[in-house]
């Protein structure tokens, strides 16, 4: 959603106050040590996972986030 407000495509003014509050969400889930946890493993359903677990393809996925979020909060836009 981030990508979408930075590329034009997603209202700021709509869209901004939920990925703010997703993206707090997900810095509850970087532990003290550095790591990302809460990462569901690969399957094809959703299923348990434990609050520890994590996974290269999530971080991938968290520092992409990461990204959009700072082009957000410094307001680059799309080019």
């Amino acid at each position: 959603m981030a990508w979408g407000i930075n590329q034009g495509i997603l209202d700021r003014a709509k869209f901004q106050p939920v990925v703010t509050r997703s993206w707090a969400g997900m810095l509850t889930h970087v532990y003290a040590d550095g790591r990302l946890g809460s990462i569901q493993p690969i399957d094809g359903q959703p299923g348990k996972f434990k609050p520890s677990a994590s996974y290269v393809y999530g971080v991938g996925g968290f520092l992409l986030a990461a990204s959009e979020m700072d082009k957000l909060a410094n307001g680059v836009k799309a080019k």
